[in-house]
């Protein structure tokens, strides 16, 4: 099973040694970004590889950052499959719901990542600036503290001691602020904008318009073969995929873990985190103890030797 995540998992310098020894990797990455050149102007690649910049540097532009993560999530799924692995069951998240419909077949890369990237235009166009704090804490602070449900929506909850506010700056600064005064962990993502929440209402009908232009197949138009996909917003199986699914990809909050009760066989897969700081993994480690999960992209750079142990096969 493939584990896909979306905005917050970026990094400047991600994927680099598979872009550097991985031929598989690395031309898909270049299909993709000529892709980028031609239709926007820019190189998604040159940003992630600037020789002049390191991990600590923002990466927060929206729509560089998602071609990036769109990118490197479908390239490491080519460079997977060269090396015969593939999955049965995609999970995608939040951003990686899109990515995990081109991995399976159900959208041409190309329009995927075209449409990652005008989606980001949009919001960038009609939005005003957010934000998303990472909270290593029960999700129930949220409503035991005023301070937070005032002025913070939950974008995700993960585990019981860890969750997702998302907000404009000034609110989830007074939230981080009333966090580290209790002891409390909390850590700003690389995000401008306050997705999964009501924040993003402004532009619903613009989405969906756009959304609209787009072609998924799901599943009865892809090959019999075809792996499943399953959302991280609604918990469940895609059977369908429309403007509204698109929206609400976007729009309702993240339930990661929950989706993986709609796995089938869940607690027997193996679970391969193609996140770009394995983050899904990470967090399955203490909400699922006892799963078998894989990361492979990591800021510690050992991305081929994650691949060949896959590749060799690895235990029960």
């Amino acid at each position: 099973m493939y584990l896909l995540g979306g905005q917050g998992s970026q990094y400047i310098g991600m994927a680099s040694s598979l872009y550097e020894k991985n031929s598989e990797f690395r031309r898909t990455m270049d299909r993709l970004n000529a892709a980028c050149l031609d239709r926007y102007g820019w190189s998604a690649t040159a940003a992630m590889y600037d020789p002049s910049r390191g991990i600590a540097d923002a990466f927060d532009d929206l729509p560089l950052s998602n071609a990036a993560i769109f990118m490197v999530e479908y390239s490491l799924g080519a460079a997977l499959a060269a090396e015969g692995i593939r999955p049965d069951v995609l999970v995608g998240s939040s951003l990686g719901e899109f990515g995990a419909l081109a991995v399976a077949g159900h959208v041409a890369p190309e329009d995927g990542l075209r449409f990652v990237v005008d989606m980001a235009l949009l919001l960038e166009a009609k939005l005003p600036r957010g934000g998303m704090l990472a909270v290593l804490g029960d999700p129930r602070l949220h409503e035991e503290l005023p301070i937070l449900h005032q002025h913070t929506e939950v974008a995700s909850v993960n585990h019981e001691g860890h969750f997702v506010l998302s907000g404009e700056p000034q609110g989830l600064e007074r939230a981080g602020a009333a966090l580290k005064e209790r002891g409390i962990m909390a850590v700003p993502l690389p995000v401008t904008k306050a997705f999964h929440s009501s924040a993003l209402d402004a532009v619903r009908e613009e989405v969906t318009a756009l959304a609209s232009s787009f072609s998924f197949a799901l599943p009865d138009g892809a090959a019999p073969s075809a792996p499943v996909v399953v959302s991280s917003t609604t918990a469940d199986v895609l059977t369908e995929w429309t403007p509204e699914d698109c929206w609400n990809t976007l729009r309702r909050p993240i339930s990661f873990t929950r989706s993986l009760a709609a796995v089938p066989g869940a607690s027997e897969a193996r679970y391969i985190d193609l996140t770009p700081s394995s983050s899904l993994s990470t967090i399955m480690k203490t909400s699922h103890r006892g799963y078998r999960t894989y990361p492979i992209i990591t800021p510690f750079g050992r991305e081929l030797d994650h691949i060949e142990a896959l590749s060799a096969g690895l235990p029960a």
